[in-house]
């Protein structure tokens, strides 16, 4: 260590000792009552003037090392810089003392306005301007905003204030230590370095007491200005109280704010004219350097810079263009608002219109929020583009002086649409509070309505429900009136379709003597154009076209081809059945194994009673893809006939004429065509004759009980004749070439047996 370093540590070490004495009249302060630890003393000025004695000491301790063209001490440097930390800290607490000062002062003036305004009210004249309460209300949405962030912003210096808390808490342990480290030193050349840490932990100390003192208060600033705040809100929501009582909105009110929007849309016309002019300049221009680029070989990074700034001018003119048609079309919104304001709130019109005006206010508020939307993502974009073009700025440097004034007028123009997004923001804004307004406007009226007014709007509201437009086709509108008629006509009408079919099968056509087959199925067909006739005539009624049903037969087609062709093979084998009449209702027929009468035909099935007296559904399509036998399609006379069998040895002619007595006898056997007896067959046990016979048959159990009567008559004959009826016999010969010997076989007698 050199001679001049060695006066510069000397020198240091007797400032260090001054500056001790001058620091020790300085206590740390006591906050009184109140529980939170002490902190240093209010700044004063005296404190200023000892610790500008301290801050001039080490700068000239410094100044006299680097003198020597050597670094001073860093505890001489983290001690200057401490000194001027401090000084700064003095100087904050003094402005925060003036602000709360003031914050007291402002809240002892709003207290006398607001019990001045209790006790005599507005100095205003009444009645009150609605112009007025506008400006009340606007007041009290922008007052409110900022008292939403208050809260955050106190919890934010409570943080700040514990962690200055914990911070000097930290550092009055770091003092305490050196302190103590300091005076146990035995040792005369360690004394000066820790002399040195000693002076700057109690620098950190007094640092960390002045930062509690500042934190606490801008603590207490931010309490009075949240308690500021809520009597100023409190102060507005009286006075908007009191203006809501007697207030009036004249024309003359309206008039003056419909200048006010003349005015402004006579600003941006010029504005949007003068844009447009220069729009066509600046494409002539974007259009001749972009030639000059195209024809360049060597693409010069000026001429590239010039188009990258003609082209931003160009898209600049026109986004500028574009946001002038928007706030133009916004101003006219904003008219049209006005003067549904002045008929709200006068009452003009009626509980109808205003609800219309309530449905038409929410739909342009969702608009006006996509479009801030739309514009804040816009703002986020062009924010991006001006950092990436400083930091091409920056890169550039002035290696290149074209370049760089082209991306500074890049830049000019890059700010100039960001003012214009924020300025299209502004408007957004303001026009959704004036929305907003008018909604909360039309619902307090809404709200207080007569029951004649309640009806009127459930009235009205049912009739937009009634004629609400479902879809169109060939520009015709399908309504839920339309829909709704239909259905009822199409109902209705299937019912009285079939109510005239019922009464035209049973109570006109038996007049003509059809038979019950003929009926049911005029009966069918009858139904059948009935229902497409009132299909036809409801689609007439409402007016919905038949092009409508392209998509649904398309589908059903599609349906028919894949899953559907059964059913549809059913209703048309019904039609065909219907037509041809191959059946009728009341025909005995037999299909496969089934044997039954037919009770309905309709379009899919058909109903089969059986002998046994169930129902049967038949498929219409096995009637036609299957053999049928109708016992009774062209007449109802059946042929059937009775075998019986007589033993050998009877005489034939009388069982012949005893079996044609019995025929003859019954009453169902037909004489024409003539019942006839044959002698079939000699059988293996008996002479075989049949009777072959007609008889009308409508059931399948009335030839079956003609042929038993037959059968019982021919029995009771042939007794009295002394006929026998044969049964089966057996002769049994036994072919053998010796005697049949035979022998009795007997078992031993028992003792059991003899006794």
């Amino acid at each position: 260590m050199n001679f001049a370093y060695c006066i510069a540590i000397t020198v240091s070490v007797i400032l260090h000792c001054a500056s001790l004495v001058l620091a020790q009249p300085i206590p740390p302060r006591e906050t009184g009552a109140s529980s939170q630890p002490a902190a240093a003393q209010d700044p004063t000025v005296n404190d200023r003037e000892k610790l500008a004695v301290e801050f001039a000491a080490a700068k000239a301790a410094i100044e006299s090392a680097t003198a020597e063209g050597k670094d001073a001490p860093s505890a001489l440097r983290t001690e200057f810089d401490l000194l001027g930390r401090l000084d700064r800290l003095y100087g904050q607490i003094d402005a925060a003392r003036e602000h709360e000062t003031e914050l007291k002062a402002s809240n002892e003036q709003l207290k006398v306005s607001l019990d001045n305004l209790r006790a005599h009210g507005l100095p205003d004249a009444k009645p009150y301007t609605f112009r007025l309460q506008e400006n009340l209300r606007d007041q009290l949405e922008t007052e409110t905003a900022r008292g939403e962030t208050r809260s955050d912003a106190i919890a934010a210096a409570q943080a700040a204030a514990t962690a200055a808390r914990a911070s000097r808490e930290q550092s009055e342990r770091a003092r305490r230590q050196a302190k103590e480290t300091a005076e146990s030193n035995k040792d005369e050349a360690n004394a000066p370095s820790l002399a040195n840490a000693l002076r700057v932990a109690q620098l950190e100390s007094r640092v960390a007491a002045e930062e509690v003192l500042l934190r606490e208060i801008e603590l207490e600033n931010q309490k009075l200005e949240g308690e500021l705040r809520e009597m100023q809100l409190t102060s507005l929501r009286e006075k908007i109280a009191q203006v809501s009582t007697e207030i009036q909105f004249t024309q003359q009110g309206l008039d003056e704010y419909l200048a006010q929007i003349d005015d402004t849309e006579a600003r941006l016309k010029q504005s949007l004219e003068w844009a447009q002019s220069d729009f066509a300049l600046r494409d002539a221009e974007w259009a001749e350097v972009r030639r000059r680029l195209e024809m360049s070989p060597s693409k010069d990074s000026a001429l590239v810079e010039e188009f990258e700034s003609r082209q931003l001018i160009r898209r600049s003119r026109q986004r500028e263009i574009a946001l002038i048609g928007e706030q133009l079309q916004s101003l006219s919104d904003t008219r049209k608002v006005w003067e549904k304001r002045f008929k709200v709130f006068n009452g003009i019109l009626d509980e109808v219109k205003f609800r219309d005006w309530e449905k038409e206010t929410r739909q342009a508020l969702d608009q006006i929020n996509r479009d801030l939307r739309i514009n804040a993502a816009r703002l986020t974009e062009l924010r991006g583009e001006a950092v990436t073009l400083d930091s091409k700025i920056n890169a550039a440097g002035d290696a290149n002086p074209d370049a760089r004034r082209w991306l500074d007028q890049q830049k000019r123009h890059l700010n100039g649409m960001i003012r214009n997004y924020e300025e299209n923001v502004d408007q957004l804004e303001s026009a959704r509070r004036l929305h907003e307004k008018l909604l909360s406007e039309i619902s307090t009226e809404v709200d207080t309505v007569t029951w004649s007014e309640w009806f009127d709007a459930v009235w009205v509201t049912v009739l937009s429900v009634w004629n609400y437009e479902i879809t169109s086709v060939q520009d015709s509108p399908i309504t839920v009136k339309k829909i709704v008629i239909g259905i009822i006509l199409l109902l209705v009408g299937l019912y009285g379709s079939r109510v005239i079919a019922r009464w035209f099968g049973h109570r006109f056509l038996p007049r003509f003597g059809l038979n019950e087959g003929a009926v049911a199925a005029l009966q069918s067909l009858l139904f059948y154009l009935l229902v497409l006739t009132v299909v036809m005539l409801s689609l007439r009624i409402v007016n919905v076209p038949l092009t409508a049903f392209t998509i649904l037969g398309g589908a059903l087609a599609i349906g028919i081809g894949f899953g559907s062709q059964n059913i549809v093979n059913n209703f048309i084998s019904g039609l065909i059945l219907l037509a041809e009449r191959p059946i009728r209702v009341g025909d005995l027929v037999e299909i496969d194994e089934l044997i039954g009468v037919i009770e309905h035909i309709g379009p899919r099935s058909t109903r089969v009673r059986s002998p046994s007296n169930m129902d049967i559904i038949v498929p219409n399509s096995s009637f036609l893809e299957k053999n049928v036998v109708n016992w009774t399609l062209t007449d109802d006379r059946y042929r059937t006939h009775v075998s019986v069998g007589v033993v050998y040895g009877s005489p034939t002619r009388e069982v012949v004429r005893l079996i044609r007595k019995s025929l003859d006898e019954h009453g169902k056997v037909l004489d024409k065509p003539e019942p006839i007896v044959l002698f079939a067959d000699f059988g293996d046990n008996a002479l075989i004759f049949e009777a072959h016979f007609w008889v009308r048959m409508r059931r399948i159990m009335e030839r079956r009980m003609i042929e038993s009567d037959i059968r019982a008559r021919i029995d009771s004959l042939f007794r009295e004749a002394g006929l026998v009826i044969a049964f089966p016999q057996r002769d049994v010969h036994i072919d053998s070439q010796s005697p049949i010997q035979v022998e009795l076989l007997q078992r031993p007698p028992t003792v059991e047996s003899v006794e």
